[in-house]
């Protein structure tokens, strides 16, 4: 008589991702976990105690470490599970706790709801085997796309309320607690509107990489998030081992660089407005990161590094002073004298000033921002001064020149 074929265990029907995910422990003999795209973690098995570092910090904070899944993302582990229909073999990586792991990406169709990760023993798993974990994880595949779609829902439900929130169509801090009671919603004790700009309207595939980084860096934490055409916004509070201002700073120069770096999209901008406990003001916030995002679009030089609305400084008050500019037609006397002398003689005294007062008058930062030498420098200033009739020793004088010079660049833009 021949011996029958053994059954496949996975060619069924499961409960749940738990049940799913003890019988691969049962029948690989190795600790398992399953998350979402996110790096969520949805079930995992027992492991002995001798287990490594990365899977017992993705049990207790419920989702892998940061510095685990940036390292995967360095060696390209991430990028070829994502592109993979086989289980993966990923090595040993000491310094971040991984101990010798086999991973498959569960999928529908062509997109991607999840991972399984199975820690490898002293023994290997086998060809067969790592057969058998792809029929788990297409047995995970109707599990996740379950998951994925109450999540979907819930974000669609929430979205318009975010938009209406952000916009300033609620009459009352009682409409808004409502609201936030029907959705079934945590308000946070205190927030910031972050916003993001980006160079074309954000399509659904980018949404879904702007949410796995977002909630994989864990550098902030997020509460919720709203998409329009070209603009992320989210509403957020700061990492508790973090200052607010460090926080925020920190994940938008980390958050741009990683869109160009794992995703390739490019030139965009970040900010975010000042903290508030009342969930009323999120309008108020938002309106400052805009306003930051506007200024930095039109002084991009001056602002490169400027993230915070409480940081633009005179910046706040440009549109103001542009406007009473244009209004009166105003122009002030040195700078048109300057610029009728520069016309004449092919010379750059109104720019010299403009960065002389920009490097808070300090002769040799503003020489080698000019590309000259600091005597040329103090020769210029002084001309500056006679031609244009102007004490740069007076701040407030200084101060002036340098708001309406600024203003100027309204217009240029």
């Amino acid at each position: 008589m021949n011996e029958m074929t053994p059954k496949n265990p996975f060619k069924k029907s499961f409960f749940d991702l738990k049940e799913l995910v003890d019988s691969i422990h049962e029948n690989l003999l190795c600790p398992v976990t399953i998350e979402d795209t996110n790096h969520r973690l949805h079930a995992y098995s027992s492991h002995e105690d001798d287990t490594d570092a990365a899977r017992i910090g993705t049990i207790i904070s419920q989702r892998v470490p940061e510095k685990v899944i940036n390292r995967l993302w360095k060696e390209g582990i991430i990028p070829k599970l994502m592109q993979s229909d086989a289980a993966l073999r990923i090595p040993h990586i000491e310094d971040i706790g991984l101990r010798d792991r086999v991973a498959i990406a569960i999928r529908k169709n062509n997109e991607i709801l999840g991972y399984i990760w199975v820690v490898e023993g002293p023994r290997k798993l086998t060809n067969e085997q790592l057969d058998l974990l792809k029929d788990a994880a297409s047995a995970a595949t109707p599990l996740m796309a379950k998951l994925y779609q109450n999540r979907k829902r819930k974000e669609e439900n929430y979205q318009d309320f975010f938009w209406q929130l952000l916009t300033g169509q609620y009459k009352s801090l009682k409409e808004i607690h409502d609201k936030f009671y029907d959705l079934n919603l945590r308000m946070p004790d205190s927030f910031t509107v972050l916003t993001f700009r980006f160079q074309q309207d954000i399509t659904r595939k980018m949404e879904e990489q702007l949410s796995y980084l977002i909630t994989t860096s864990q550098k902030i934490i997020n509460h919720f998030l709203v998409v329009m055409d070209e603009e992320l916004i989210l509403i957020a509070s700061p990492h508790p081992s973090q200052p607010a201002d460090e926080a925020f700073d920190d994940f938008i120069s980390f958050f741009i660089s990683e869109m160009a770096n794992r995703f390739s999209i490019l030139d965009v901008e970040g900010a975010y407005g000042t903290s508030y406990s009342d969930i009323d003001k999120a309008e108020t916030s938002y309106q400052e990161a805009s306003k930051v995002l506007e200024m930095k679009k039109r002084f991009p030089e001056e602002l490169e590094n400027v993230f915070h609305f409480r940081r633009l400084g005179v910046f706040r008050y440009m549109d103001v002073l542009h406007k009473d500019q244009h209004a009166k037609r105003y122009e002030h006397p040195a700078i048109a004298k300057l610029e009728t002398y520069d016309r004449l003689h092919n010379s750059n005294l109104l720019k010299t000033l403009e960065v002389f007062i920009q490097q808070d008058s300090n002769m040799n930062d503003a020489a080698k921002k000019l590309f000259v030498h600091t005597n040329t420098l103090h020769y210029r200033i002084k001309r500056i001064s006679e031609i244009g009739s102007i004490r740069l020793s007076d701040v407030n004088e200084k101060l002036g020149i340098y708001l309406d010079l600024k203003a100027r660049k309204f217009d240029e833009k």
